[in-house]
């Protein structure tokens, strides 16, 4: 199968957008190969061709709902941003998906059922260490240039950062509106820059 030929990328990319529909609307346990072959309009021995296990046309799946929402998030991005106004947009991209009513149901079926399939797990947690290496890194150059105390735990500070905000969305099914989570990056950055609280972490 040649995957630069105009054809398949058209199929591959309706079968993408069915299966995040389908994630977004059913869940995990009811996206199986059949019902995204049905979604998509297309035959099973040709959504198999693309994709003969359904694990990696589900992380596909995401990857093409992440690269969606990245294009949108990094529309008009100003030239020269401050470590804070940095931070604030990575975090803020991350509570705009969980209030999205894509990504936001979908985190929270992956996360159930990611406890019971461990080609799931390994996937996703492949999928958020990359995305959480991006803030580690932003952090990283701030530490560097002296913005945070040389004893913070910058593995532990993303945890304080986009934790609160999956348990909002995710274990209390609250809203999570853009001025909360603005709120909750000020309030995290002001005590992670303690000296008190980077030895804690």
């Amino acid at each position: 199968m040649n995957r630069s030929d105009p054809r398949a990328i058209r199929t591959r990319n309706r079968v993408l957008e069915a299966t995040v529909n389908l994630l977004a609307e059913r869940g995990v346990e009811s996206t199986t190969m059949d019902a995204v072959a049905a979604a998509a309009g297309i035959s099973r021995s040709t959504l198999y061709r693309h994709w003969p296990e359904r694990v990696p046309l589900l992380v596909d799946a995401i990857e093409h709902l992440g690269a969606r929402l990245r294009r949108e998030d990094s529309e008009d991005l100003p030239e020269d941003e401050s470590f804070d106004e940095k931070l604030q947009r990575l975090i803020g991209s991350l509570g705009a998906g969980l209030r999205s009513s894509e990504w936001g149901p979908i985190a929270g079926s992956l996360a159930v059922a990611a406890e019971y399939d461990q080609a799931l797990a390994a996937a996703y947690r492949d999928y958020i260490s990359i995305r959480r290496q991006s803030v580690v890194d932003l952090l990283t150059e701030a530490q560097q240039g002296g913005e945070l105390p040389d004893s913070l735990d910058l593995e532990w500070a993303v945890s304080l950062l986009a934790g609160p905000l999956y348990y909002h969305r995710l274990v209390l099914h609250q809203p999570l509106r853009e001025e909360q989570v603005t709120e909750h990056v000020r309030r995290t950055l002001t005590l992670i820059r303690s000296s008190e609280a980077a030895t804690m972490c």
